[in-house]
């Protein structure tokens, strides 16, 4: 009991303040942990909460025993602090170095910022790779793989797939992939999804087909994409248009095989032409033997020769042709007027399909279109097209047509090219011949009745003054065959003249 008041009041006040802070931090260290529940060790906070209400239990405990004193009670009441102090201090050492550990507000602050960076790079690496994959060239999908691949569903298509199928990704995405894909098709290729989901080997196939954007040929690799259990759960496919390489490969083949009959053909005229004239000079040996035979049988005689002659002159003209397919009329070239040649070429025709009722137009500008090749084979591949135009509307006629038989020539300029069209009404090309009616020896004719190369001819007349040839079906009914000619520049010398039509 401290006999001087002022130092009574100065312990008296000093462990009433103590103890009345001692319990007020703890309220604000229950409010703390209540609004932050994501402390790392929230009970630490009611442990310091009871260690630091203990002490502030003993100031106050001291400053009533000062007037009161019961030291059973100040004891009691030092000796719950003790033990609430030493089991905050034995669970606060072991738990330091965790606590410790735990990252301070400027690490966290980093790792935001880290986490930000990164999320920045992952968003500018996912629109670099959508860019990359809207913009690529190739078709791209992913099929979602259900009931261990006996349904695929596509999840995503990028503008190639569209562009190559003629399928809208909104026709396609989120459905059934055998549903959606073309019809046909599906069929085709399920074996291969199925294949890939089965051994989860990346598959290639090839397909070829009638799409609604068109014919389309497409090279496909599809590769398995697994799970983490192992399974694959998707497929992603990468499909590249190959068309225009098969047709520029199958033109390629074509090329060949052209170049194989020509040189067949070369030897073939070569072979045959000898034997031919040799049997042409018997042939007249025998005919001026035969001359003073005045008897019924010198008179077969000379009729079988005759037949024979003429069956030897056709045979030495189909030698004849197929010496010019050969060559491809690689005579010469020069500068002339096409309008000239084909006016020749018309007149010439007109003559001979008269007396069949066919009537024969011809239409031209006034003014020169100066071509560069030969006249003579200009001349010649046109009457081989008046030729088939000929037979096709008697063939026509045959089949009692009642409309006039008619073919059309017209002669034009487009652009830098020349333009040869032989129109007539006679029955039209099947559209299964429309390629193959320009081959060597190809014909629908009858036997006997064509060999086959003039169309041939005119089409190598046409590359040989480049340009081409196609035909095609009118609307009104027959066909026509278009020609083209890279158009000149008339020489110095000016234009070749008119070759005589014989």
């Amino acid at each position: 009991m401290l006999v001087d008041p002022d130092l009574a009041w100065l312990h008296l006040l000093s462990d009433v303040g103590t103890g009345l802070a001692y319990l007020s931090i703890p309220a604000a260290l229950v409010v703390f942990a209540l609004r932050r529940r994501d402390l790392a060790y929230p009970w630490i906070f009611g442990l310091f909460a009871l260690f630091i209400i203990a002490c502030g239990t003993t100031h106050l405990a001291h400053a009533w025993t000062m007037f009161h004193p019961n030291p059973l009670a100040e004891g009691l009441i030092k000796a719950f602090c003790a033990a609430v102090s030493i089991a905050t201090a034995i669970t606060l050492w072991p738990l330091l170095p965790r606590l410790l550990a735990l990252p301070s507000p400027a690490a966290l602050a980093r790792e935001v910022e880290e986490r930000r960076a990164a999320e920045a790079r992952a968003l500018d690496s996912e629109a670099r790779t959508a860019a990359f994959i809207t913009n690529l060239a190739e078709a791209l999908f992913v099929l979602r793989v259900e009931r261990q691949g006996a349904a695929f569903v596509t999840e995503t298509v990028n503008p190639a797939y569209e562009r190559l199928f003629g399928l809208p990704a909104a026709q396609v995405v989120g459905r059934d992939a055998q549903a959606g894909f073309i019809p046909g098709i599906t069929e085709r290729v399920l074996p291969h999804w199925r294949h890939a989901v089965e051994t989860g080997a990346v598959q290639h196939y090839e397909m070829e087909a009638e799409t609604p954007g068109g014919h389309r040929v497409w090279q496909t690799v599809l590769v398995p994409m697994r799970n983490a259990e192992g399974e694959v759960e998707r497929l992603l496919g990468s499909a590249r248009d190959i068309t225009e390489t098969r047709r520029l490969q199958a033109g390629l083949v074509e090329s060949a095989r052209l170049a194989t009959i020509g040189t067949m053909c070369a030897g073939l005229a070569h072979e045959t032409s000898q034997p031919l004239n040799a049997a042409l000079l018997w042939l007249r040996h025998a005919r001026h033997a035969a001359t003073g035979v005045m008897t019924e049988q010198g008179a077969r005689l000379m009729a079988a020769i005759g037949v024979v002659e003429g069956q030897l002159r056709r045979a030495g003209d189909l030698v004849g042709r197929i010496r010019g397919l050969a060559a491809a009329h690689a005579g010469a070239a020069e500068t002339f007027d096409a309008t000239a040649v084909v006016g020749a070429a018309v007149r010439t025709a007109d003559g001979q399909y008269a007396p069949d009722g066919i009537a024969l137009s011809f239409s031209a500008p006034s003014a020169a279109l100066a071509v560069t090749g030969t006249p003579a084979g200009l001349e010649q591949a046109v009457l081989h097209l008046l030729s088939n135009a000929r037979d096709a509307v008697l063939e026509a006629r045959a089949a009692g047509a009642a409309a006039p038989a008619r073919i059309a020539v017209s002669l034009r300029q487009a652009g830098r090219q020349a333009v040869i069209e032989v129109r007539d009404n006679g029955p039209g090309v099947p559209e299964a011949l429309r390629q193959s009616i320009f081959d060597p020896f190809f014909t629908t004719k009858e036997p006997g009745h064509g060999s086959g190369l003039g169309l041939s001819l005119a089409a190598a007349v046409a590359r040989g003054m480049g340009g081409g040839i196609a035909a095609a079906n009118l609307p009104e009914g027959g066909a026509c065959f278009t020609m083209t000619l890279a158009i000149a520049e008339p020489t110095a010398d000016g234009l070749a003249p008119l070759p005589v039509a014989c």
